[in-house]
């Protein structure tokens, strides 16, 4: 992989960083207290549904977040690109569509 096509997967995984962890203190500072209604029941029950969305959300976005920092720290240990069980390339057309990918194709 050339350096620039490197510099390229590390700024965009850098983006996908910085928006998750944007979206994550949304969703943590809109948490503080979803149980605070004015509401009946149903109120209540719709806010209860919304914040168990959002917790399982943020689940995913946390764990997509682990990969990411994975992925820039393969970066600056100079393995990015190769995969962990082979060390063969990674296809940069899979990481085009998946740029925290860690296993070539045939190990995914």
């Amino acid at each position: 992989m050339t350096q620039e096509r490197l510099e390229y997967f590390k700024k965009r995984l850098e983006e996908m960083r910085d928006s998750l962890l944007e979206d994550i203190r949304t969703e943590t500072v809109e948490e503080m207290n979803p149980f605070e209604t004015d509401g009946d029941v149903i109120d209540e029950a719709e806010v209860l549904s919304t914040a168990s969305l959002v917790e399982g959300l943020s689940r995913t976005q946390k764990r997509m977040l682990e990969e990411i920092l994975k992925a820039l720290q393969r970066i600056e240990n100079g393995v990015y690109g190769k995969c962990i069980v082979c060390g063969e390339e990674i296809d940069e057309e899979r990481l085009d569509a998946i740029p925290y990918a860690e296993k070539c194709r045939k190990h995914m």
